[in-house]
């Protein structure tokens, strides 16, 4: 029968197992941080897109009153929308104004849509969901003159 060496106290270490080396903790930590990274994400794209709606409302009625105001000095209806059109794109360079909507009533009012596409960094490059990014508001303004 052959004889087993003696066994050394350096040599009795215990076996950890797979969580007693923090792996659990780990797996968790990495979870919570791309879930907290996907919300972070998907919160900015939603404010973005909120904001750009809230403040291309106040700039299409600025550049309405604009447009309005030049209407009742020329008459002329391409100088009008010219004119709206620089004040949209002072307010924001981005901005534009669509030609189908446009027109003008009989009173000087100015009826027209501004659009713009808000910085997000997922939405507007996803095919399917993209045109959220684009955001657009009617106005109208008339001059006070």
């Amino acid at each position: 029968m052959a004889a087993f060496p003696p066994v050394r106290p350096a040599q009795l270490r215990p076996v950890h197992g797979r969580g007693d080396r923090g792996d659990a903790l780990l797996g968790w930590v990495v979870k919570i941080s791309v879930v907290l990274g996907l919300c972070g994400i998907a919160l900015f794209d939603a404010i973005s897109i909120g904001s750009t709606s809230v403040t291309i409302a106040d700039q299409g009625s600025y550049a309405a009153r604009a447009a309005s105001d030049v209407w009742l000095q020329s008459k002329n209806l391409q100088q009008t929308y010219d004119a709206a059109v620089t004040a949209a794109q002072e307010q924001n360079p981005a901005n534009s104004v669509a030609t189908k909507d446009f027109r003008v009533d009989e009173d000087g009012t100015v009826h027209l849509t501004v659009g713009r596409t808000a910085s997000t960094i997922v939405v507007r490059r996803i095919g399917p969901v993209e045109s959220w990014a684009h955001v657009t508001h009617s106005a109208e303004g008339r001059s006070v003159d």
